[in-house]
């Protein structure tokens, strides 16, 4: 029975030195066969004697639902809808008289199965735990109103489970198979008359994995050929009605179902129409109902029909999503259909198992199972960099929460020289608000003219209006890989921040829950802390870090800011209030520092502006005594511009004081150079006026 789900090989190799085996041993046993008949003839009194008993011994093998062997495996064959099946009397397989449940477990899963209709009634994550669920692991069959349907059997196209109870038995000492068989009846082919036949479900699993096998067998003990098909569907296995975790509703951010399909090596979704049974193509080599963090995929290696999928209610459960596999019409008198079904979490470690043979317990491969999970698209590579610097500051400080804090902050000291430049930029612009505005009204019905004389503008002022939303630009991508990583990174689920309060990070985290009580309109039934702590924050950071508004400055922009900084806000706090505690965390941290940058850069743009108008001054006062000094002789001026030079000369700038700190440094370099430059300006007026005179003297 167990051989069915042993390690398969796509190995050339291995396929022809098992052509080769048997072809040799053929040769040997018929070789033996020849060789002893030849030198060991039978008797004519042995053949006499053997005839009568193999004519006595025939009549004993006719009924053959009597000698059945239990131990054979068998193929399962459904059938037809409109023939009911009925138990049949033979007492080849014994029946159960009442319900009992079965388990088998291995490290990482946990299953539970009913010999009523050999279905599974719950598969339990071992190394997951379940925040909602006080029984523990994360449960992957989640059970509605009417129960649920735990890979149950239906004969024919219609939802119509098999729940008569069957025979059951584990087939091997580690109780990692078991089998569930029961004898039914259907139409002979080709004639309405009934015939009996075995049913069996083999389920087999294996240590360490989150994928197990499913056999489905039928077998007609005489090898008479039965029908079983109804519209094209000898029968279906389904899933339903969710998957686990378990949930009270699928907030925005929180967790999803999603429908995926890999069709001819690509990735698919689909979107049923709620309320509407659905089919999708027969030809997908997978289908998958996938959540946040954990997916149920079916691997059929059976000929189908198609897929149904389908979107509903429960009152129990709220939403429903339900996957069943039609196995097309059977005629034959035995058949076996292998699945295989995968259980667990959406992690590359795991589904990259099944695409090489060797590294997984059933030898299946190329199954792209991966695409099962959620991808980034081009950006993917950044969202991998920035999960390995988040594991990586985990490896150091065990907590997911700080992690998250020091990648916030180790990625804000990088940018920071951006973040600079943009600050600087929006301040110049607010300088140039009044020119530009100058023009706007010169140039009201001029779009044309407008533009150029804002370009020469720019380019008379030395400014690149570019440069503040460059720097913004670029750090773009980044927020939307932080954005994915922090909504989909597995490891955050489960991971607490601070006790009592942020307990895991894939979810909301909550302060107050109302119970059963919702606040109107939003919806909410908890208070929580995250959100508000993000809006405070984001109020701030619009405060420091929006442009002062110049004296012209109009109500319309006036009103346009204002929006910007207050609206946009409180329009954000709603959106998020449901996001993982995680993503909060990050834009609140992200904020913070923000706002540390920028009274940091303001205090050093305060400095500089000190430092021009001292600059413009020291312009103005020298340009003052040039003017008052008319009546001074050029030589006079002359020396008076080279003392002027040496006085400047001699006393430099005290570049090593300790206290000094960047902005004055850059302060004083600024003033040095302005008088150096002021200097030789004099300097060189001086050389001319004595120069001019000398030549009038000549004359």
């Amino acid at each position: 029975m167990n051989d069915i789900f042993e390690r398969q090989t796509n190995s050339k190799e291995d396929r022809r030195r098992t052509i080769i085996a048997v072809v040799l041993s053929t040769v040997i046993v018929s070789a033996g066969f020849v060789v002893q008949n030849a030198l060991f003839p039978p008797s004519a009194q042995q053949q006499t004697a053997q005839q009568p008993a193999q004519t006595s011994a025939q009549p004993a093998a006719t009924p053959s639902t009597s000698t059945q062997p239990q131990s054979a495996l068998v193929s399962i064959v459904p059938a037809p809808a409109a023939t009911s099946l009925v138990g049949a009397t033979a007492n080849t397989i014994p029946v159960p008289t009442s319900e009992e449940k079965y388990t088998i477990e291995t490290d990482v899963v946990r299953a539970t199965f009913t010999n009523a209709g050999g279905e599974i009634v719950s598969l339990t994550l071992l190394k997951h735990k379940d925040q909602s669920d006080s029984r523990g692991g994360v449960d992957m069959v989640v059970p509605g109103s009417q129960g649920s349907d735990g890979l149950s059997i239906s004969f024919g196209s219609t939802l119509s489970p098999m729940r008569d109870l069957m025979y059951a038995r584990y087939l091997d000492e580690g109780k990692k198979t078991i089998e569930f068989s029961r004898m039914f009846e259907a139409p002979l082919a080709g004639s309405d008359k009934k015939v009996p036949f075995v049913l069996k479900k083999v389920f087999s699993f294996r240590e360490s994995e989150y994928m197990f096998g499913l056999a489905v067998s039928i077998e007609q003990p005489d090898g008479k050929p039965i029908v079983i098909d109804s519209n094209g569907v000898a029968y279906r296995i389904d899933l339903g009605p969710q998957i686990g975790p378990r949930f009270d509703q699928l907030p925005k951010n929180a967790d999803y179902r999603k429908f995926i399909e890999e069709v001819n090596g690509k990735k698919k979704y689909e979107n049923p129409k709620a309320n509407t049974p659905t089919m999708i193509a027969p030809n997908a080599s997978w289908v998958a109902i996938s959540g946040k963090y954990f997916t149920f995929i079916a691997v059929p290696k059976a000929p189908l029909t198609g897929y149904q999928i389908e979107t509903a209610q429960d009152s129990l459960i709220k939403q429903t999503n339900t996957l069943g596999l039609l196995r097309s019409t059977i005629t034959s008198a035995s058949s076996t259909d292998t699945y295989y079904f995968y259980f667990g979490p959406k992690t590359s470690k795991e589904l990259g198992k099944y695409e090489y043979a060797d590294k997984n317990g059933f030898g299946l491969s190329n199954l792209k199972l991966e695409d099962a999970m959620e991808g980034s698209g081009i950006l993917g590579w950044l969202e991998t960099a920035l999960k390995f610097l988040l594991n990586f500051f985990y490896s150091i400080i065990p907590n997911y929460g700080v992690a998250i804090i020091l990648v916030t902050i180790l990625i804000k000291v990088l940018f920071f020289p951006l973040t600079k430049k943009s600050s600087m930029s929006t301040a110049r612009m607010a300088e140039l608000q009044p020119k530009i505005q100058e023009l706007q009204a010169k140039y009201k019905g001029n779009a044309q003219k407008l533009n150029q004389e804002m370009a020469e503008l720019y380019k008379r002022e030395n400014y690149n209006p570019m440069s503040g939303c460059l720097p913004m630009l670029i750090q773009f991508p980044l927020f939307i890989a932080m954005y994915n990583l922090f909504n989909n990174h597995f490891d955050l689920r489960g991971a607490m921040f601070i006790h009592g309060w942020i307990n895991d990070l894939s979810l909301p985290e909550s302060v107050i829950n109302f119970g059963n009580f919702r606040l109107p309109i939003v919806g909410w039934n908890d208070l929580r802390a995250l959100p508000i702590i993000y809006l405070v924050s984001q109020l701030l950071y619009g405060k420091f870090t929006q442009a002062p508004q110049g004296a012209q400055t109009n109500n319309q922009q006036a009103n346009q800011m204002k929006l910007m900084m207050y609206g946009m806000p409180i329009m954000f706090f709603f959106i998020l209030y449901d996001v993982p505690s995680g993503l909060l965390i990050y834009w609140i941290t992200n904020n913070v520092l923000t706002i540390v940058q920028q009274i940091a850069i303001n205090d050093l743009m305060k400095k500089h502006k000190l430092a021009r108008a001292a600059l413009g001054n020291s312009v103005g006062g020298s340009g003052g005594d040039r003017a008052g000094g008319t009546s001074v002789s050029g030589n006079t001026k002359l020396s008076a511009g080279k003392s002027s030079a040496i006085d400047t000369k001699a006393k430099p700038v005290n570049r090593g004081s300790s206290k000094e700190g960047f902005s004055e440094k850059v302060t004083k370099w600024l003033e040095n150079k302005a008088s150096e430059a002021q200097n030789a300006k004099k300097s060189d007026s001086g050389a001319r006026d004595f120069s001019g005179k000398r030549k009038n003297n000549n004359k």
